[in-house]
């Protein structure tokens, strides 16, 4: 595990002067004789133990003892040091951990002082909190107390936390039970239909619904189903975009106790087609204009072209238990094919119950549903806002793809609550808003967020984290801490995910499953009534995730290791640092890199394939595939790019595309870390190069060539195939409508996506 520096330390810019803090380390009688070695020994193990390096170098110089980690730069260079006088700066190497005699000069951010009467921890201000301190210095206490009673005992078996440092972060930071309604979701919207029949429940750009229509339809088509075979705890395929209809569909699917399979209509119809069949759908329901993408192994219901309207529109009651699966959601897997999540009743009901007592939802709330239809963030986005009896607006598809068109959708329609991913919710708050907008809070869900909210905003922005595994696990108003936190605070800390959700429990573990102190790295595991039943069909990975819980496995004895590697700070509140294994976010969507590269080497001529995430110049996530093609191959970068346009969602499919022998580590397993970095070159493309003939056309292309980080391009290439996205395609139409003044929608410029159609369609839009 890579870190580049100390727990709980801030930055400072190499600046570790006075003023310090100040703590007592405790020597017993046995080290009297040698009080420098079992210091010098005390922070060598504390420097293990916080940071998991093993290369320690102690050294001994200038009357000084220095304790260095190695690393690959000299910032990265951690050292203690030993000395009988006042020691000299150590030139040209960054201290990490100093044990001199006197306190003069700070040569590291740990120092400790030895004298004859004893030792004392001294660390600069500017660097650590008092909090911090206290902590370093209880814990060099705690592992000279345990050298000198059996010097023998091994490392890894010094236990730094005190019990009472343990009950903190097990317990007290645990403290989340709180009581849950009874009723499940379907349920709920029931209750809110039969009191307050005529609120409206989901507003769109072609009508509206109320709670009793809502109800009404549900039931409806619940009894079409159950004449199609929809039995108790079996599954159905809802296939739907943004809308009323999946709404409908699910709830029925809920009053007859069976589980919805999530299924969006974008992606391509072969990975459709194997999550009904992988989840052994007993129908699927769909639009008529979905039809073919359905069409298989299972009856398929379009709800345009059936008469379930002249069902009954009379309650179904299915018994349903908080066990049975509400939800299957299907994320990427490492195997080559998508692996689904089984979402439980019980989850779902304490998710709305959190989303809608922590976000302040009431039946005066306006809600959104802005994310896409094939996740679980339906349940995080929409059924909170309709189990508080409020109405939930879905836009027109385009309002989405710009900050300033949502913004503004935000502001007319007086929306009050909306989740968004991290990239689109970071454009949104650097935009000025309306005095008098009816935004009380944006909650932010998808990725990690490494930027901190304006305090100016006129409502307050929510870091959600979760997954289709855990549902919502922790929620940070980021607006409230940064505010408290003041500019200092918030230069020093990335914003955290905060504290666990109403009956979550979550904990900071090392390898060995036992918590980690404050600062230190470890994997974030998670218990309590927000975990979904496991991987469908999938006994193994179930296993390898759920576990038995060695915390507190009366109450909670099911343990889920998120894979999120993170650490507590000393108020509690938890920070996520990356991702143990090959899984990133990639435009709110969690992807698993090793399925992009099975896909790739199925490919005819490709030997091996490996897939990285980089950040681009924009600072976004984007994907590139590096390819080793079999010996007298020589595979076409457009081929391939078409052929994972047919096979995976276009936000799997990578951007760049590098092709050559791969770098070897000498376990003859690739050397990720030396690929080289994409080309900036046009790609191999089926357009034939054109140069700009006009003054648009060249701005044009100067624009393509920022937002894409390529040279070379053609005025009749497709933004698409250069590697172009959603979110690129945004940012580049808002440019392009502020810099020549036009008003064009998303789809006109985009309608060939090329240079040439689009200096057409600003000509047509100037006239």
């Amino acid at each position: 595990m890579t870190m580049t520096s100390l727990p709980l330390s801030r930055p400072v810019g190499g600046d570790r002067s006075w003023p310090a803090h100040r703590r007592p380390v405790v020597l017993p009688d046995r080290a009297g004789r040698q009080p420098d070695r079992y210091a010098v020994t005390a922070v060598a193990v504390l420097l293990h133990r916080y940071t998991g390096e093993s290369d320690l170098v102690i050294a001994y110089g200038n009357g000084v003892i220095r304790v260095r980690v190695t690393g690959e730069s000299p910032a990265w260079d951690l050292m203690a040091t030993v000395a009988a006088a006042t020691p000299e700066p150590y030139a040209g190497q960054a201290c990490h951990a100093a044990v001199a005699a006197t306190p003069e000069t700070l040569i590291a951010p740990i120092t400790v002082l030895v004298r004859e009467d004893g030792a004392e921890l001294v660390m600069s201000r500017a660097e650590f909190d008092d909090d911090a301190c206290t902590q370093y210095a209880a814990h060099l206490t705690r592992i000279i107390e345990a050298i000198a009673a059996e010097p023998r005992t091994p490392v890894r078996d010094i236990a730094l936390l005190s019990p009472g440092e343990a009950g903190r972060v097990l317990f007290e930071w645990n403290q989340t039970d709180e009581p849950v309604p009874p009723a499940f979701f379907h349920e709920t919207i029931a209750d809110i239909a039969a009191t307050a029949p005529d609120r409206i429940a989901v507003a769109w750009p072609g009508g509206r619904l109320t709670f009793r229509e809502l109800d009404e339809r549900a039931n409806q088509l619940a009894r079409r189903m159950s004449r199609k075979g929809v039995r108790p705890r079996t599954a159905v395929g809802v296939c739907f975009p943004r809308g009323p209809e999946s709404l409908i569909a699910q709830l029925a699917c809920f009053k007859l106790a069976a589980a919805a399979i999530l299924l969006d209509p974008d992606f391509p119809a072969d990975r459709i087609r194997y999550m009904i069949d992988d989840a052994a759908a007993v129908v699927t329901l769909t639009l008529r204009a979905h039809e073919d993408k359905v069409t298989g192994n299972c009856p398929v219901l379009a709800l345009d072209a059936d008469d379930w309207r002249t069902e009954p529109a009379g309650p179904v009651r299915e018994p349903v238990h908080a066990d049975d699966l509400i939800h299957i959601c299907y994320t990427s897997g490492s195997t080559g094919a998508p692996k689904a999540v089984m979402v439980r009743h019980g989850a779902c009901r304490n998710l709305v119950y959190s989303m809608r007592t922590l976000c302040g939802m009431t039946s005066e709330s306006r809600g959104t549903w802005l994310a896409a239809p094939g996740y679980g963030m339906v349940e995080v986005e929409c059924f909170s806002v309709l189990s508080a009896g409020a109405p939930v607006h879905i836009p027109e598809p385009s309002v989405v793809t710009s900050p300033e068109w949502l913004r503004d959708w935000f502001v007319s329609n007086r929306i009050t609550h909306t989740l968004l991913m991290k990239t689109m919710a970071e454009r949104l708050w650097t935009l000025e808003w309306p005095e008098g907008t009816a935004l009380s809070n944006i909650r932010i869900c998808g990725e990690r967020v490494q930027t901190w909210p304006s305090a100016d905003l006129p409502f307050h922005v929510l870091n959600l984290y979760g997954s289709a595994e855990a549902t919502v696990v922790a929620m940070c108003d980021l607006t409230e801490l940064g505010e408290s936190l003041g500019p200092g605070g918030r230069a020093r800390r990335t914003p955290p995910i905060g504290r666990p959700t109403p009956n979550v429990k979550t904990y900071v573990l090392g390898d060995d499953l036992k918590p980690v102190p404050p600062g230190v790295i470890g994997e974030l595991c998670v218990a309590g009534d927000s975990l979904s039943a496991g991987y469908l069909n999938r006994p193994e990975a179930t296993r390898e995730r759920w576990i038995p819980n060695p915390i507190d496995p009366d109450r909670h004895p099911v343990l889920y290791r998120s894979g999120d590697s993170a650490r507590y700070w000393t108020d509690g509140s938890i920070e996520i640092v990356g991702r143990t294994d090959g899984q990133v976010k990639v435009r709110g969507n969690r992807v698993h890199l090793g399925e992009i590269e099975v896909v790739l080497a199925d490919h005819p001529g490709v030997r091996q394939a490996a897939v990285l995430a980089k950040k681009d110049a924009q600072g976004d996530t984007r994907l590139v595939a590096y390819i080793e093609p079999e010996a007298g191959a020589t595979p076409a970068v457009r081929e391939i790019r078409r052929e994972l346009g047919r096979t995976l969602p276009a936000f799997m499919v990578p951007s760049a595309y590098v092709i050559g022998t791969f770098p070897t580590s000498t376990n003859g397993k690739i050397d990720r870390n030396a690929l080289p970095e994409p080309p900036r070159s046009r790609p191999d493309v089926d357009a034939p190069y054109q140069e700009p003939r006009t003054p648009v056309e060249h701005t044009l292309r100067r624009m393509w060539a920022d937002l894409l980080d390529l040279e070379g391009i053609g005025v009749l290439d497709n933004f698409f195939e250069l590697g172009g996205d959603s979110v690129r395609a945004a940012k580049l139409a808002g440019r392009i409508c502020r810099l020549f003044e036009v008003g064009l929608e998303l789809d006109e410029l985009f309608d060939e996506a090329s240079i040439e159609q689009m200096a057409l369609a600003i000509a047509a839009a100037r006239v």
